[in-house]
């Protein structure tokens, strides 16, 4: 079974230039939790066949949003309020976990689980071929259908947890 079987396809992306108050709005309007951080990139598109590119005359720019991190309502109380800075005036750029993991919708859903139990997160970022967010899947969608993996994740998360201590 691949991922995009079980991935949960609506994605709400916070651009890396708006403000904390905004991407707080943005996270109680949709009820989520977290959302990918996104900047925009201009891509040159070169995988047109040559043909094409003659056709044409040149090779076409496109836009893509590129994920540079990931925001969660802990980040904005930990990073941003809890230390007394000004959520209208500072930029998620400035309070976003750099560190996120991702998978591709098209690999298998074990190899997705086998990426959380390694890293030990609940939620990977899912990515089509070219980079493009597609969705987000969790550890209850992998529940749903390898309650096994999900247990050795699971594990894996509370060994890392106790080795902390």
């Amino acid at each position: 079974m691949q991922v995009r079987e079980i991935m949960s396809p609506l994605v709400h992306t916070i651009p890396a230039t708006s403000t904390l108050e905004e991407a707080s709005q943005l996270l109680r309007d949709r009820n989520v939790g977290c959302a990918p951080v996104v900047e925009e990139a201009l891509v040159q598109e070169t995988r047109l066949k040559r043909d094409v590119l003659d056709k044409i005359g040149f090779a076409p720019i496109v836009e893509q949003e590129v994920v540079v991190g990931v925001l969660t309502d802990r980040d904005i109380v930990v990073r941003c309020v809890a230390t007394g800075c000004d959520p209208k005036a500072t930029l998620v750029s400035k309070v976003m976990n750099h560190d996120f993991t991702c998978c591709y919708e098209d690999e298998d859903v074990a190899q997705a689980a086998a990426i959380m139990e390694e890293k030990k997160v609940q939620r990977l970022f899912v990515l089509d071929r070219v980079e493009r967010i597609m969705g987000v899947l969790s550890l209850h969608d992998i529940s749903a259908v390898d309650p096994l993996a999900t247990g050795e994740v699971l594990q894996a998360m509370e060994k890392g947890a106790r080795a902390k201590q």
